[in-house]
């Protein structure tokens, strides 16, 4: 259990971590090269050394060096058209706790010379993947659920993916998309992905994109209706990490709810992250933002209440959440139903937690309504082993004094230094 005091410092500097979405989209494209990728800056949490693991079985070969990664892919290959089949030296993979392990894995696993058998945690088991399994299956590939239909774990039969013509959901997440873009230029011919419905968390596809064209291959995205993939290959290569946006928000809002100064080093300007919308929002509610030499200013001021669509930036609902119950007023935050398919049901437990704090606070299938509280005291906080609920509690005992976070260490999942570079307010 973590004791979380009354901030201390409230002139604040501090590097912003690296961003885990872009960490993981370039160890499992770098690992379908025929060269040898070196990553600088990664993030290595625990999603990020579970998929180097599962890699590692897959056939690369993937060790850290100081700051870096070296990355082999499995590459090349004379049965798939532009190489990076996996030759597997083990036929399971256990992803931990990582849903973007589990989603992106399941179709880079199709690229496997043998079946691969998919698990892990007991919550992965439990959140969806039918989605990009049956856009697997319509692109000819064989996949089988192993215990209950449309859950983890999984058996993927491999052999390649023919190609054509898919067809999904993207409602819950943009996940199924970003796994199945990413595999696709390997496939025997092109492949037309279609979203038969609205896709939520856009910024994270933006970043598959983005990401895929930086190791050479450019895909299609037309109004993220229709997303169309050449047959291609990636270009082993050099690339640093950007700094996350995602993180560097929980010490954003320290700035914002402690009415204190926070700088922030190492965000990149024109990111594709979504979550950069941090900014406007604190700035929306009543913040000062601005960028100086040092890198991004916040300042604190009296907090407004808001009503936002949260539905592409599903990361900073905890975040934004813990803003509101200090802010004037009631806040809405809508089409967040997605949300309770993550680490936790993160909107029942924000609702509960908050509740624990003496916050009005209460949610349905796909809102959540905040209402702020000028009395909100320390409590005993359960993040249900959800990093980003845990670091946004965190940050409200910056206020109140007298936090408690239970299991703290469950931030190792994105932010394995989060605890550290926190002290940077009790200084």
């Amino acid at each position: 259990m973590k004791i979380v005091n009354k901030i201390r410092n409230t002139d604040v500097v501090i590097d912003a971590p690296p961003s885990k979405a872009h960490t993981l989209r370039a160890l499992i494209i770098s690992s379908l090269t025929n060269g040898r990728s070196t990553i600088y800056n990664p993030l290595l949490g625990q999603d990020q050394r579970d998929v180097i693991e599962c890699l590692k079985r897959l056939g690369a070969k993937i060790k850290q060096e100081d700051d870096k990664l070296i990355v082999k892919g499995a590459g090349p290959s004379t049965k798939l058209r532009a190489g990076g089949k996996y030759t597997p030296i083990n036929d399971e993979l256990n992803v931990g706790e990582s849903g973007v392990g589990m989603n992106f894995l399941t179709s880079a696993a199709c690229l496997s010379s043998k079946p691969i058998v998919i698990t892990g945690s007991k919550r992965i088991t439990e959140r969806p993947i039918r989605e990009v399994v049956e856009g697997l299956r319509q692109l000819g590939c064989k996949i089988e659920y192993l215990e209950k239909e449309g859950f983890p774990p999984i058996r993927v039969y491999g052999g390649g993916i023919k190609g054509g013509e898919a067809a999904i959901k993207g409602s819950k997440t943009s996940q199924y998309f970003s796994s199945i873009v990413i595999s696709s230029p390997y496939a025997d011919n092109k492949v037309m992905l279609k979203c038969v419905d609205e896709m939520t968390e856009k910024p994270y596809f933006d970043i598959s994109l983005q990401m895929m064209a930086e190791f050479g291959v450019r895909a299609k995205n037309n109004n993220y209706k229709q997303i169309e993939i050449p047959s291609g290959r990636y270009s082993a290569r050099e690339l640093t990490i950007e700094g996350d946006y995602s993180s560097a928000s929980f010490f954003f809002l320290a700035g914002a709810i402690c009415k204190a100064k926070v700088t922030v080093k190492g965000l990149r300007a024109d990111t594709k992250q979504g979550d950069k919308a941090f900014l406007t929002l604190i700035e929306k509610m009543g913040c000062e933002v601005s960028a100086t030499n040092d890198g991004i200013c916040v300042r604190g001021r009296n907090l407004s209440a808001i009503e936002q669509d949260m539905s592409n930036l599903p990361d900073l609902v905890p975040p934004l959440a813990i803003a509101s119950a200090f802010a004037k007023e009631e806040s809405r935050l809508t089409n967040i139903g997605h949300l309770r398919d993550k680490e936790c049901d993160r909107l029942a437990v924000i609702a509960s937690e908050l509740g624990k704090m003496g916050v009005e606070a209460a949610c349905d299938e796909n809102s959540l309504t905040i209402k702020g509280s000028g009395k909100i005291h320390g409590a005993r906080i359960d993040p249900h082993n959800d990093h980003r609920i845990a670091m946004s509690f965190a940050v409200a005992g910056l206020v109140t004094g007298e936090q408690k976070i239970d299991d703290e260490m469950c931030v190792a999942k994105s932010f394995p230094d989060f605890w550290e570079k926190f002290e940077v307010f009790s200084e």
